[in-house]
């Protein structure tokens, strides 16, 4: 159990190294800019930052959330950005903690998904856009994913929830943006649903779209009694996707398990 707490512990500061990685994937796909090269700047006068302004957390802190050349104000969405990939990464271990090969493997192709949900995250909360080269990338580790756990049953069969999945609630998300002409669901929605499918399968995908809707409607109710959104004003349905989807993943059987031993109910398709 120490061990395991360690292990938690090393993968959250992993995930705050991760996720300040991630703040700048997002501010250079937004420019259209590689990603990969080039060093990481003050957003307001492209200052170039020093080794110790480049810590997670611990550099804005001790910079008060400013620059330390021009003064001006930096995000709150870089710390936040890094503490919650450090969390996500520490409660994926807790929750699957690999210890063979294969497991090893998921846990990786996992936290790949899981930056690439944290950007999309980010993305569509400032400008409202799920966008594509981060979003379709994400069928083949899905895909991966399922034929992993194929493997491991020994049986292809496994693979007819997932697809099915993606089908249903693709081809359900699609009706819906058709229906409304755009106003209900996005093209990346369309998408990310298809996603969550083959990631998830058709039991756990359901856990997550219930999750989504109740917590995007709960949080809607309060933006617009609080007076920060207006009825007609859009609020981006992709963070309660992916947050749907994160709950889902990581402790979605054991969710399911507690409702099923609960109503007595039971679903044939996983």
């Amino acid at each position: 159990m120490v061990m395991v707490l360690i292990l938690t512990l090393v993968w959250a500061v992993a995930g705050l190294f991760v996720g300040s990685f991630l703040n700048v994937v997002v501010e250079r796909l937004r420019a259209g800019t590689d990603f990969i090269k080039g060093r990481s700047r003050c957003p307001h006068c492209s200052k170039e930052l020093g080794p110790l302004e480049l810590i997670p957390l611990l550099s804005w802190l001790w910079q008060k959330g400013r620059c330390k050349k021009c003064d001006k104000s930096i995000s709150i969405q870089y710390p936040l950005a890094e503490v919650f990939t450090g969390a996500l990464f520490g409660l994926s271990y807790l929750a699957l903690q690999p210890t063979n090969p294969l497991d090893v493997a998921l846990f990786g192709i996992w936290l790949y998904v899981l930056s690439s949900f944290i950007i999309l995250t980010i993305y569509d909360l400032k400008w409202y856009l799920l966008p594509d080269r981060v979003l379709l990338p994400l069928i083949a580790p899905a895909l991966l994913l399922a034929a992993i756990h194929a493997y491991a049953a020994g049986s292809w069969q496994v693979v007819v929830g997932p697809a099915v999945a993606a089908l249903l609630f693709g081809g359900g998300f699609y009706a819906l943006a058709a229906v409304s002409k755009g106003r209900w669901m996005g093209g990346g929605d369309i998408k990310l649903a298809f996603v969550m499918g083959l990631l998830l399968g058709l039991q756990k995908t359901l856990l997550a779209m219930f999750v989504a809707f109740n917590v995007a409607a709960v949080i809607g109710v309060i933006l617009i009694l609080s007076g920060r959104k207006k009825r007609s004003d859009l609020i981006p349905f992709g963070p309660f996707l992916i947050a749907g989807t994160v709950v889902s993943y990581l402790w979605g059987g054991n969710i399911i398990e507690w409702y099923l031993n609960t109503t007595g109910f039971y679903l044939l398709v996983t």
